[in-house]
C-alpha cells in the first residue's frame, strides 16, 4: 500500500497542473489564437527589455573604457600643444584605439589657436597618425567625416589627391566636408573646383555655400564664381548669383551693371545693387536712381541703401518721396537715410517733416529722428 501510494503521488503532482491549464484554457479557437498571440507579444516584449538591458550596459562600459582613454591622453596632448617635442612616454596606442585618438585629437585641435595648433599638427605626424587619417578617406562615412576632420587642421596640400575625389561624393555631409578641407589647404584652388561644381549639385544648400565662400575670402571667390556663371549654359548657374555679395565689388561691378542695364529678374537686380552699394561708386548714381522706381519692393530698398552709402546733403528731394512708398521697409529705410545726410540740422529734418503728407511716412521720420538724437 505505502509503495502504491509513492507511486501515485509524482503522477498526481504532474497531473494537477496540467488539469489546471486544461481547465482554464478556452475551447473557441479564435480565444485560443487571441491567447497564443498575447503569450506570443509577452515572450517578444521580454526578449526585447532584455536586449535592451543587455545594449545598455555594453554601452556603458565602453563610454567607461572611452572616459579612461580620454583621462589617459589628455595630459599627453596638453604637453603637445606646449612644446616642440614629443613627450615622454608615449602612452601606448592599440590599433582598436586608433579612431578614439583621433576624435580626442580633433576635440583639442578646437580649442587650440596659433603656435599650439601647429605644435599639435607636428605631434600627430611625428605619431604617424596622419597615415591613419588618410586611410579613413576609403572607409565609412563616419571614418571619411573623422579623416577629413584631422586633415583639415593640418591643412596640408600633400594630402589634396587623397581628398579631392571626396568632393563628389554622393553623401552630401561627406562632400561639403570635403570642400571644407580643401579650403583650409588652398582656398584659391578650391573654389576653382567647388563653385562650377555646385552648378549641378542642387544638395549643396546655398547657405552652407555662402559659408563656404565666406571662409575662402573674396579674392579666392570672386573670379572662379564669375567664370562659372558666364562659362555655363546651364540655367541652374542662377542659382549661384547670390554669391556674388561675397567677392571683390570691384571685379563683380561689371556684372552688376549689366545686370541693371537688361533689367534682369528682381532676384539678380538684388544681388547686383548690394555688390554696387559694397562699391560705393558715385558713376552708378544714374542707376541707383532708377532701380528705386523698380515695381518690386525688395529692389527698392537694395537701391535705396545703395544711395544711403553715397548720399548728399542735397539729397533730401531724392529721398523724400519714398517716405510715401506702401513698403514699410523702404519708408523706414528712406527716413533712416533723411535722418542721417551729411550736414543736416534738426531745424532742417523739421523742415523736412512738414513736408511729408502721407501719415505713415511722418512716423517713419519722426522715429528715426528720434534715434538719430539719442
Amino acid at each position: 500500500m505505502l509503495s502504491d501510494l509513492t507511486i501515485s503521488c509524482p503522477a498526481w503532482l504532474c497531473e494537477a497542473p496540467r488539469n489546471a491549464v486544461l481547465a482554464i484554457w478556452p475551447e473557441d479557437g479564435m480565444l485560443q489564437l487571441a491567447l497564443y498571440c498575447a503569450l506570443g507579444l509577452g515572450a517578444l516584449t521580454l526578449l526585447v527589455m532584455i536586449q535592451v538591458m543587455l545594449l545598455g550596459e555594453v554601452a556603458r562600459r565602453r563610454a567607461s573604457r572611452r572616459q579612461l582613454f580620454n583621462d589617459q591622453w589628455r595630459p599627453f596632448f596638453a604637453l603637445c600643444s606646449l612644446g616642440d617635442e614629443l613627450p615622454e612616454p608615449v602612452p601606448a596606442l592599440p590599433r582598436s584605439r586608433q579612431l578614439w585618438f583621433l576624435l580626442q585629437w580633433n576635440k583639442t585641435q578646437l580649442q587650440l589657436r596659433g603656435a599650439a595648433r601647429e605644435r599639435m599638427n607636428r605631434a600627430l605626424i611625428a605619431l604617424g597618425m596622419d597615415r591613419h587619417a588618410r586611410a579613413l578617406l576609403g572607409g565609412r562615412v563616419r571614418g571619411k567625416l573623422i579623416g577629413l576632420t584631422c586633415l583639415r587642421h593640418l591643412a596640408d596640400q600633400g594630402y589634396w589627391d587623397a581628398v579631392q575625389p571626396l568632393l563628389m561624393n554622393r553623401n552630401v555631409v561627406v562632400s561639403l566636408s570635403a570642400a571644407q578641407t580643401l579650403i583650409a589647404m588652398d582656398a584659391a584652388r578650391a573654389m576653382q573646383l567647388i563653385l562650377p561644381a555646385a552648378v549641378t549639385r542642387l544638395d549643396w544648400a546655398l547657405p552652407r555655400l555662402a559659408n563656404l565662400c565666406q571662409q575662402s575670402g573674396e579674392q579666392a571667390v570672386t573670379l572662379p564664381l564669375l567664370i562659372a556663371l558666364a562659362g555655363s549654359e546651364d540655367p541652374r548657374r542662377e542659382r549661384l548669383i547670390p554669391l556674388l555679395v561675397h567677392g571683390d565689388p570691384r571685379h563683380a561691378a561689371p556684372w552688376a551693371r549689366a545686370r541693371l542695364e537688361e533689367d534682369a529678374a528682381p532676384e539678380q537686380l538684388q544681388v547686383a545693387l548690394r555688390c554696387l552699394c559694397e562699391l560705393g561708386d558715385p558713376r552708378d548714381r544714374v542707376r541707383l536712381q532708377r532701380a528705386v522706381q523698380h515695381n518690386d519692393s525688395n529692389v527698392r530698398l537694395a537701391a535705396l541703401q545703395a544711395l544711403h552709402k553715397q548720399a548728399r546733403n542735397e539729397d533730401s528731394e531724392l529721398f523724400l518721396p519714398l517716405l510715401a512708398d506702401s513698403s514699410w521697409w523702404v519708408r523706414q529705410a528712406a527716413a533712416d537715410s533723411l535722418a542721417t545726410l551729411p550736414g543736416v540740422t534738426p531745424e532742417r529734418l523739421q523742415e523736412l517733416l512738414a513736408k511729408v503728407e502721407d501719415r505713415y511716412g511722418q512716423d517713419a521720420l519722426r522715429r528715426a529722428i528720434a534715434e538719430v538724437r539719442r
